[in-house]
Order: C-alpha cells, then sequence, then structure tokens
C-alpha cells in the first residue's frame, strides 16, 4: 500500500470517529411538562380564564391544546364572533391570572438539575425553548437551578408564532450555539414534535407531559421522561452519525 492510499485511509479512518463529526452537541428543552410539572395547573388557568368571559370549555379540550401558545390556542377555541368580543382580553387575563394564582405550585421535575449536570459533562450544550412569557422563563430558569448550565433560553419574544412553529426551537439553536446537524429537541407535546420536525430537527418526546403515546409516534424518540435520555444517549448519539 502507497503512503498516500495509507494516509488517506488513516484520514478517513480518525474523522469518522471525530466527535465533532458523530456526537451529540446540543439539546434545545421544552419546559412546561418536559422539565417542570405545569400542564394541568395551565389547563386550569385556561379553563377559569374562558370562564370569567362566559365561555365554558372542557379541560380535557384545553388539555389537549397545551403546547400552542395562547396566539394560536385562543384562537382554536373561539369563533370570530368571540374573537372579536374578547380574544385579546382573555390571552391578558389569563397570563396575569396563571402568574399571581398558578404560577406557586409549578414544580419542577426532580431528575431535571441533574440531567443537566451530566449532559455538561458531555460536553453537551443546552438552551431552553419556550415560547412563554419572559418573566415564567425566567421564574423557571431559576425554580430549576440551571442558570450557569445553560447556554441561554428562548420566551414569546422570540418568534412571532409559537410551536408548532419551528421559529422557538430556531431561535433557542442560536442560543445553544450548537450545530444544527448535530442538535436534538425534547418536548413532550404533538406541537412540539411538529415544530422540530419542521425546522429538520430530531426530538426526544417525553410522556411526563400527559399527552397519549399515540399522539407522539412520529418522535424519532418516546420516553418516559427526559431523565431516560441518560439511560439512552449511546443510541440518541448514533443517530448523528
Amino acid at each position: 500500500m502507497s503512503r498516500g492510499i495509507a494516509w488517506s485511509e488513516s484520514y478517513i479512518a480518525s474523522n469518522l470517529l471525530s466527535p465533532h463529526l458523530v456526537k451529540l452537541q446540543a439539546i434545545l428543552f421544552d419546559v412546561d411538562g418536559t422539565l417542570v410539572d405545569s400542564n394541568d395547573i395551565h389547563a386550569r388557568a385556561w379553563v377559569e380564564a374562558f370562564a370569567q368571559f362566559e365561555k365554558h370549555i372542557d379541560y380535557d379540550v384545553v388539555r389537549h391544546q397545551l403546547g400552542k401558545g395562547g396566539d394560536l390556542l385562543v384562537p382554536d377555541l373561539l369563533d370570530a364572533k368571540e374573537m372579536r368580543a374578547f380574544g385579546e382580553e382573555v390571552k391578558k387575563y389569563r397570563s396575569k391570572l396563571y402568574r399571581e394564582k398558578y404560577l406557586p405550585d409549578v414544580k419542577p421535575f426532580p431528575f431535571a438539575h441533574d440531567l443537566f449536570e451530566a449532559l455538561r459533562k458531555r460536553d453537551v450544550k443546552i438552551a431552553l425553548a419556550s415560547s412563554a412569557d419572559p418573566e415564567e422563563v425566567e421564574y423557571y430558569t431559576r425554580l430549576l437551578g440551571v442558570e450557569r448550565l445553560i447556554e441561554g433560553s428562548t420566551s414569546k419574544r422570540d418568534a412571532k408564532f409559537s410551536k408548532p412553529s419551528p421559529e422557538i426551537f430556531d431561535a433557542a439553536l442560536e442560543r445553544a450555539g450548537g450545530d444544527r446537524d448535530h442538535t436534538l429537541v425534547c418536548g413532550d407535546t404533538p406541537y412540539d414534535v411538529l415544530a422540530a420536525h419542521r425546522s429538520a430537527l430530531p426530538i426526544v418526546a417525553v410522556l411526563s407531559g400527559g399527552f397519549e403515546r399515540e399522539l407522539l409516534a412520529k418522535a424519532e424518540f418516546i420516553l418516559d421522561d427526559a431523565s431516560h435520555i441518560l439511560e439512552r444517549i449511546e443510541e440518541i448519539d448514533a443517530w448523528f452519525e
């Protein structure tokens, strides 16, 4: 074998094994239902907010709309006359109601901080990909105790439309500073799955948000909760080879 061929084969082999080419580099985490146990609380807040305007919607109907922002959820549940009469008002009322009455009831999933610590030890960059109000994102970040473990976070200010628009994940990818071809999303709703795929990003869908497995079936991976990422990390890593 000539020296040129031998060098070429050695170069190819070393690059195929390079962590830069095959290793997961970043994860974009949805927050509500993925890192904090808040979906049922959000649903109750929405039901109460609609009722304030004499619009009575079943809890289960609202519950399955979660994962969208109010910009999409409200028009999906109101008709044209209702939108004209109180569409904007119900969104503002719900935001204030949630912050003042419901937000203190939100608890972080107990695995979140240790999960982030373990991922950072693997040099995986992390960003929070939320379309919630900025105040809520700040509160969740402090609640999780992950300020020093993340590259950044997003809020509703970072996208014109909330999920299933891919804008939030695109903004979070910028915060993370990862390579798109080696970045993973983690979320809990069908709208996370759709938003990730609209941005051509693979997603781990987690059942911790309360959505049925069949509604998350298009995700690349489905796990009980985000802590199981560590158990499946080699398999997830291999997806990027």
